[in-house]
């Protein structure tokens, strides 16, 4: 896929607007993916850039993220919902008040192998969650096509990431495919994002491993500003940086073999 900055819909349409519930849903080729992953690897890059990560390094394995390994990065992550031995941090937000070094690696059961699914399909690739829901909102581009890819857990439906994909639907408008009309639905159904939190088989876990303070954070509507944006791309490794509501087309850059790069390169080989 050729890099290239968010796009309009042609026909000065108002865009649709769909989702995957997913990541195993095949992701059709769209302007901006919104990946939504609300317990709790989206609500954590969040917290990370906004405690002062300069990038969040998104890998898929566990030993791909023990090579990124060097001064100037740390690591963070989960496994079937606990802490990874010899990393840094587990995949709590709460941990990330300030940042010792310059890039966070993580590394996620659900989230950050959605983030490089969307990364395939999209043009543009933000992360959403409820805790930067307006921002969110705020950065996507008028008139483009959207898909909200849910996160949810080991290939099967979260009732939370449903959730937030239908508050979104609902705020961003366009065109509905069935799948957000669904969605929206599901969002209508709740006043507030406790209860669909609270309800979810994600939560459960989290209350039975002692991570309970984890809902009750990743609950809170629109307490940060900062929009995750995937910079670049490359050996499978997503690079996440704070986005000021929509990309400069001199942001991407791309290998003569078509990989999408990084601009510092040396980052994320």
């Amino acid at each position: 896929m050729t890099a290239a900055p968010a796009r309009r819909s042609e026909g000065g349409n108002e865009g649709s607007i769909d989702v995957a519930f997913t990541p195993a849903e095949e992701v059709r080729p769209t302007d901006v993916a919104l990946v939504v992953d609300v317990l709790r690897a989206s609500s954590t890059i969040v917290a990370a850039l906004d405690g002062g990560f300069e990038r969040v390094l998104c890998v898929g394995d566990v030993e791909g993220a023990r090579r990124l390994r060097t001064a100037g990065r740390e690591l963070a992550g989960e496994q079937g919902c606990r802490p990874i031995e010899g990393f840094d941090y587990g995949n709590s937000p709460g941990e990330f008040q300030s940042a010792p070094v310059a890039e966070l690696v993580l590394c996620t059961t659900n989230g950050t192998p959605a983030v490089l699914a969307a990364a395939d399909a999209a043009d543009e690739v933000l992360v959403a969650s409820l805790i930067n829901f307006d921002a969110v909102v705020r950065a996507v581009p008028d008139g483009t096509d959207v898909t909200i890819v849910c996160s949810g857990t080991n290939q099967r439906f979260a009732l939370e990431d449903a959730y937030a994909a239908g508050r979104l639907v609902q705020r961003l408008g366009r065109r509905r495919t069935d799948a957000a009309v669904a969605a929206a639905q599901l969002a209508g159904s709740y006043v507030d994002s406790n209860a669909p939190l609270a309800q979810s088989a994600d939560a459960g876990v989290l209350e039975a491993t002692g991570q309970s303070a984890d809902i009750e954070f990743c609950a809170r509507e629109s307490v940060f500003d900062v929009v995750p944006r995937v910079a670049g791309i490359r050996d499978g490794i997503a690079v996440v940086e704070k986005s000021h509501f929509g990309p400069s087309p001199d942001e991407r850059h791309t290998a003569g073999d078509g990989v999408r790069q990084h601009p510092r390169a040396e980052l994320i080989t």
